[in-house]
């Protein structure tokens, strides 16, 4: 199967890869307008009684995936940027299946609320493109999809709960795209520092500077320091090769 074969397939996924469907097809990340309040006071337990049980992002079939198939059938080297492209929209995936987003709730204290469900996924999607940024173009190419990919759904979730009032819904969702360039930033400069510096970003981000026990917060750090080394870890070849396109460790040590 050629890449241009097998990217034209991909545009003909069935109903259940909706969100990859979506994502081919766009060029550039979904645009919003201002402020949050209503996605924040949606828990993530209303938000899912309102998702078909078809849908990829409330029960995702456990049978590979149309595009998980591809990606083993494609040479590595032979595809580039088809292949990159791929990878990207599959390293999210990766985030939206492979959270236990309940557990994390709860580990680190978080309310289950929309809000908390996006902090959490741009955290991981923030380690993830940490990794992938020391592998040139090719790995801005897959952060650059994964961005993508994050808005795609994020659209796909906001259409679910926002059918009364969708202008109003997009329109407070712009801050959180705005927010994520700034959260990208903060957490690179507490990466790049020392733990009180990453503590100071993860609670104006995801404790939105509430009172937090400390604990968790250090908790959360050690999370973080153990996924980086765990990125760290993986060859350019395993990063961007592998069915399951990353292994997340347990929130807890404990586990």
């Amino acid at each position: 199967m050629s890449a241009c074969t097998a990217y034209i397939n991909l545009l003909k996924v069935p109903q259940r890869c909706v969100l990859l469907r979506q994502c081919l097809r766009n060029t550039s990340s979904t645009a919003f307008s201002h402020n949050q309040k209503c996605l924040v006071a949606m828990t993530n337990k209303q938000y899912m009684s309102t998702v078909q049980s078809k849908s990829i992002i409330a029960n995702r079939e456990e049978e590979p995936s149309l595009l998980t198939r591809v990606l083993k059938k494609l040479p590595f080297f032979g595809v580039d940027r088809t292949k990159l492209n791929l990878v990207g929209f599959m390293m999210y995936e990766s985030i939206a299946d492979g959270i236990n987003y309940g557990e994390f709730f709860e580990e680190f204290s978080l309310p289950d609320t929309f809000y908390s469900w996006f902090v959490v996924t741009e955290l991981h999607l923030w380690m993830l493109t940490v990794r992938c940024m020391a592998e040139g173009d090719d790995g801005r190419l897959v952060r650059n999809r994964m961005v993508e990919a994050l808005w795609t759904d994020v659209g796909l979730r906001v259409k679910k709960i926002g059918a009364a009032n969708p202008a109003g819904m997009r329109m407070q969702v712009a801050e959180l795209s705005e927010q994520l360039q700034a959260a990208l930033i903060a957490y690179d400069e507490g990466l790049q520092s020392d733990d009180v510096v990453l503590a100071g970003a993860l609670w104006r981000r995801m404790y939105q500077q509430n009172d937090v026990d400390p604990e968790h917060l250090e908790a959360l750090i050690k999370y973080i320091r153990r996924q980086v080394r765990l990125l760290d870890s993986k060859a350019k070849v395993d990063l961007f090769r592998t069915t399951k396109m990353t292994i997340w460790e347990p929130s807890s040590e404990k586990l």
